[in-house]
């Protein structure tokens, strides 16, 4: 299985801290159907462009190759 990281707004992440594990087991199995339909309904160049936008978003809020190595050490 592989780990991502997903940025929400504190009320989110306080909800989903709070599930049991099964329900997160349960969320992270929506989420993940969810990706695949989304990429199954977008052309390829539609999902690199969007997949540009939203890198293109991170790194104007700051992120750096550095603060992602930490994020992911993080969640470790």
């Amino acid at each position: 299985m592989d780990r991502i990281v997903l940025e929400v707004d504190d009320n989110t992440g306080k909800i989903y801290r709070n599930f049991s594990p099964e329900s997160k087991q349960q969320f992270n199995e929506a989420v993940s159907l969810m990706l695949k339909k989304a990429v199954n309904d977008m052309s390829l160049p539609d999902y690199k462009k969007k997949m540009d936008e939203i890198g293109l978003k991170a790194v104007t809020a700051g992120l750096t190759p550095e603060i992602l190595d930490e994020l992911l050490k993080s969640n470790d």
